[in-house]
Formats: structure tokens, C-alpha cells, sequence
């Protein structure tokens, strides 16, 4: 489908580069929407949570931060047939098809690879965008295949000229905002031209890194420095050179435990220190490997030697299910639901082998809108028309949403039916106690100001929601338990627990007056939702202190009630006026 993409003069869409001539030019002639990407969002450190991870442990000290340059590292590489699909419109769409592919498991990724099968595959904005807002570097292809080996020997037919290329790359990446490139040479080439191609990667590598901070150029295993087309599935003396160019080598999908033992120790003898920077691959189609359902088993192996992994084609999750679909004619709510039903169990087979990042940074918001929809809500303002833009999706929880089994409860989904800002929310079905929502790390140096937006299933209904906080002590290698819900919320009678205390209309001009700017209107309710205010005063509290997760408890009057939470929203607090707030919570440790 790609190949059917013409170019848009408007500047509509975004586009891949086909020519070596259009690659030299594209300095001269920049895309339009280069000034409309945003920028990374920093995230926190790196956790794992292992088999606990949708449970928030509040007896015990944090102990499961690690330090991100000493664990496996996860490569996306995004497949989508073909790509440049719906997501190529810089501005979305509006009134057609809402239900696509969408990726939202973005705490567990490091690296976001847009793939397709032209010469220089630039990354759309709708997926810049998104990955960027969750804190995850991108990467464009750079690829010559088959019978493109011209192409190839026309890049490297002078070392002056092989420098303009890689020149142009830089310049692409650094227009466009992205963070490097996956080289993906699948082409065979004369030996004596192999160490011209070695210098391309090394000298690409060096100016990325001097012009574009954090970037990164990774090596698909693929020709070998014999010159021969010949795919190793392991680091070894045949493509060593290539990886000891750059930043990394994503392997072929044929191996087995023999190509990862010997990977090992060839690692162990020659490049020590780089064991992170081998990604070891996996084709979720199965081509190579066991995947599909399975995938996890073959993470398991790669995880078990601890090496990164790049895992390609995570959209077989929506492209296995199209064929069904459309055999089954189900409308796009129930295609829609089947997606996020598989997607769903797909990720949770694989979360307890993952690292995680969330959120650090404050003000912090999410109306958790997964980028499209069949209808769009401002603020409960609804605009009855479908549509689909990346670019919208807001910050996604830390965790997968569906249980392992169809035997287990469905803690929360997605939901399309409403939505208090965008186009889903999160329908709350029933929830443990200590249901983890994010992993995160917001430094409370001053206080804090805390809401949310919720709805209930019906009017009469009696069910409620809170949200649960654990603040985290460093100095004390302690925690407590702040639970912000409604006047009639419940404390366990664990003694590191508090009820935060709900603030009312009598506060909001003092919030107004001191807050600047909120995300999430200053009234109890708008549009059927309900909207609760807390602030937080860590007055009494040596320093540092954070805010290391946050969860979700829903207690229910009737087992059919569910609640809808529309958005959760964090600032920092007003330390030297919190004497105006007359329901602030003292947050205390036991020590």
C-alpha cells in the first residue's frame, strides 16, 4: 500500500524519501509539519516489577528501581503493512475509520522503530508524537534490499559521496526531530566495497552523535563483512565489524539457544562492556521464531541471557483479527473491542519479563484517550464525528489492562462510548485493593495538588472510586498510603495510611488565585462527571520525597456497577501560601 502513495503538495501527509536525489535535496526542502513535533518527555527510572506488577506493595520500601544503563533494553519496530497508512495525515483523520492499530504499552519500550520497505522511511508525525509524549526515543529505517544493489554502490561509489549521504541522514533526522536510524543493508556487495560500508556506519554514527544528543544507529544483522547476504542470528567475527560501528545490531529472528550462547561468549571476550547493545529479535508473526501467544516464551530465553530484544511487527495483534472481522461483519465497536482484547493479553504475557518507565514529571495529565474514536469530548463537550490522530494519545498507564485468563477478572479497558476528553476513558469493572495504575517518580519538594474526573454507570448508583498514592520516603526507606476519594471512603487499619481530605467549593477561588493554570476544570462536576480536588502538604517531611505509584480502588454497591475514570491530573502545590487551604492533608511517616 505504500507504493500507492502519491506525494501531496500541500503538505498533507507524511512521506518516505525514494531517491538518493530527494535524500540530498530534502535540506532545501523540508516537510512542512517539522516544527509540529514534540519533544521527549522525560520519564523516571527504570523498575521492576515482576510478577506483582499490577499490585502496589505498600508494606515495604521501594526496592525495585534499577539503574536504565544496567538492564535489557526493548526495541519497537513497528511493521504495519507497509506503513504510511491512516497515520501518515499530519492533522489525523475526521469522519472515517476509527479502529486501527493503536500501541499504548509504551512504559515497557525504549526505542520506537517506524519500518517500511522504502529507501528512507522518515516516522510520521502522529507516531513521533505519540512515542515522544510517553517518553520513548524514535528511529527512522535507512534500506536497500533485493535487487537494489545499485542503489547501494551508487551511495558508496566515493568516500566523499558515501559522507553526503550520511550527511543528509543526520540532516533528515534532525529536521524531522527523531532520534537515529536502523540500518537494514539485505542486499549482497563485492567484498572490496564492505570496508567503504563500515566507515558509512561509523562515520554515521559520529555525526549523529555530535548533532542530534541521544541519538542512535543500530545494525539489522543481514550482509556480512564478506560482503555475502547471509543472516548470522548471533554476534560474531562475520558482523562484529558493523556492530563495533555503531550503537547496536538487531539480530535475525532464526536463532536458537546455540546463537545466543555463542553470541555470549563472544560478547564476553570482545565487547564486555556491550551486552545491552546486542538486540536479539523476534518476528510476533512467528516467522523464526515461536510468537504469536507465545511470544513470551522466547523473551523468556532472550531475558534469561540478558540481552535487549527487538521486537518486530507488534501490530499482528490487529492484522491477525482482520480476516475474522470481516467474516464475522462486526461494526467497529466490536472490532475495536476484540483489538484491545488481544492486544491486552498479548502484553500481559510478556510484562513480567519487562522494565518499566513512567511519568516524572509535573504538571502531570492524562485523560488516558488512546488517539482515535468514534466520538471526541473537550472537557465533557461532545463532537459527535469519528477519528483517528496519534499525535492525541495521552500518557497510558504503566501497566497492561486485562487479566492473564478469561478466568481472572478484568480490572479496567478502554472505553469508547464516552470520554471526558478525547475520545476513551478507562471503564474501572472492579479492581484489588492496591491496583497499580502508574509506576512513576514525582519529586514532592514542595506540596501537591491532586484530582481526578470520574463517572459513575448510573445516577442512583452508589459505587465510588479512589485513588491511591504511595509516597515514598528515600531518607527513611519508608512509605505511606494516601487514599483520595470521597468523603465516605474506607482506611484499612494499616498504621502507614491516610485519607486525604476533599477539598470543597469554599477552596477553589484560593486554588484559582495561587494555581495558574489547571488542566481539569475547578468545579465538583461538568457534563456527568465528578470532579475531586486534594492538596497534599509535605510540611512535616524531610526531604527528598516521591510519588513512586499510583492506583486504583473501586468500591462497588451493586457487582454490576462499574465507574469511568476520565482523567487524573498532578501539579506541584503553593508551599508559601498553604496556610489559605483550609482542607489540606499533612502527609506524615511513622518513624
Amino acid at each position: 500500500m505504500a507504493s500507492d502513495i502519491k506525494f501531496c503538495a500541500d503538505g498533507h501527509e507524511c512521506q518516505p524519501i525514494h531517491t538518493i536525489k530527494d535524500l540530498l535535496e530534502f535540506e532545501h526542502n523540508p516537510v512542512s509539519w517539522r516544527n509540529l513535533v514534540l519533544p521527549i518527555t522525560p520519564r523516571s527510572r527504570s523498575r521492576y516489577l515482576g510478577e506483582q506488577y499490577q499490585e502496589i506493595n505498600f508494606d515495604a520500601g521501594v526496592t525495585d528501581f534499577v539503574e536504565d544503563q544496567s538492564r535489557p533494553q526493548v526495541l519497537l519496530c513497528h511493521d504495519f503493512k507497509g506503513n504510511y497508512l491512516i497515520d501518515r495525515f499530519i492533522n489525523g483523520t475526521i469522519g472515517q475509520e476509527w479502529v486501527d492499530y493503536r500501541f499504548y504499552n509504551w512504559s515497557a519500550v525504549d526505542i520506537f522503530c517506524y519500518f517500511s520497505h522504502n529507501f528512507v522511511t522518515i516516522p510520521t508525525l502522529q507516531w513521533l508524537n505519540c512515542a515522544h509524549k510517553n517518553g520513548v526515543k524514535v528511529i527512522g529505517t535507512f534500506i536497500v534490499e533485493g535487487g537494489n544493489v545499485t542503489l547501494l554502490k551508487d551511495i558508496l561509489q566515493s568516500e566523499e559521496f558515501m559522507r553526503k549521504v550520511a550527511d543528509a541522514l543526520v540532516t533528515v533526522a534532525k529536521i524531522c526531530q527523531f532520534q537515529g536510524w536502523l540500518l537494514n543493508i539485505e542486499c549482497a556487495l563485492d567484498e572490496d566495497n564492505i570496508p567503504l560500508l563500515k566507515e558509512f556506519v561509523a562515520y554515521l554514527t559520529r555525526k549523529s552523535h555530535e548533532r542530534i544528543p541521544g541519538s542512535m544507529i543500530i545494525w539489522y544483522d543481514s550482509i556480512t563483512e564478506k560482503g555475502l547476504l547471509s543472516w548470522q542470528n548471533e554476534l560474531n567475527s562475520l558482523n562484529h565489524g558493523f556492530f563495533a560501528a555503531c550503537d547496536g545490531i538487531f539480530l535475525n529472528y532464526t536463532w536458537n539457544r546455540q546463537h545466543l550462547e555463542r553470541s555470549e561468549n563472544f560478547i564476553r571476550n570482545y565487547y564486555p562492556r556491550r551486552k545491552l547493545d546486542v538486540f536479539v529479535g523476534i518476528d510476533v508473526f512467528g516467522r523464526g521464531q515461536t510468537a504469536k501467544l507465545d511470544t513470551h516464551s522466547t523473551l523468556a530465553m532472550i531475558m534469561e541471557f540478558k540481552f535487549s530484544t527487538a521486537i518486530f511487527a507488534p501490530g499482528w495483534t490487529f492484522e491477525s483479527l482482520e480476516e475474522s472481522m470481516r467474516q464475522d461483519q462486526l461494526d467497529p465497536d466490536n472490532c475495536n473491542v476484540r483489538f484491545l482484547k488481544l492486544n491486552d493479553r498479548f502484553w500481559n504475557l510478556l510484562w513480567k519479563y519487562l522494565f518499566v518507565r513512567g511519568p516524572r514529571e509535573l504538571p502531570f495529565y492524562t485523560s488516558f484517550c488512546l488517539g482515535s474514536g468514534k466520538i471526541r469530548h473537550r472537557l465533557g463537550k461532545l463532537q459527535n464525528h469519528s477519528w483517528f490522530n496519534l499525535s492525541r494519545q495521552g500518557f497510558q498507564p504503566t501497566i497492561p489492562y486485562a487479566m492473564l485468563d478469561s478466568a481472572s477478572p478484568v480490572y479496567w479497558t478502554h472505553s469508547f462510548e464516552t470520554a471526558l476528553d478525547g475520545g476513551s476513558c478507562l471503564r474501572v469493572e472492579d479492581a484489588h485493593p492496591n491496583c497499580r495504575l502508574f509506576a512513576c517518580d514525582f519529586a514532592c519538594s514542595g506540596d501537591l495538588v491532586v484530582a481526578y474526573a470520574f463517572q459513575r454507570n448510573n445516577e442512583v448508583s452508589a459505587s465510588d472510586v479512589s485513588l491511591l498514592l504511595k509516597v515514598y520516603n528515600t531518607r527513611y526507606h519508608d512509605s505511606v498510603k494516601v487514599v483520595c476519594g470521597g468523603e465516605d471512603c474506607h482506611l484499612s487499619e494499616r498504621s502507614n495510611e491516610m485519607k486525604a481530605l476533599l477539598l470543597g467549593p469554599e477552596d477553589f477561588p484560593t486554588l484559582l488565585e495561587l494555581g495558574g493554570q489547571l488542566k481539569l476544570p475547578l468545579v465538583a462536576g461538568i457534563n456527568g462527571w465528578e470532579i475531586r480536588y486534594y492538596y497534599l502538604s509535605f510540611e512535616s517531611i524531610i526531604q527528598p520525597v516521591s510519588i513512586v505509584d499510583i492506583g486504583v480502588e473501586i468500591t462497588k454497591a451493586d457487582p454490576k456497577d462499574h465507574v469511568l475514570l476520565g482523567a487524573i491530573s498532578l501539579q506541584a502545590g503553593f508551599p508559601a501560601s498553604r496556610d489559605r487551604i483550609r482542607k489540606r492533608s499533612l502527609v506524615t511517616f511513622n518513624v
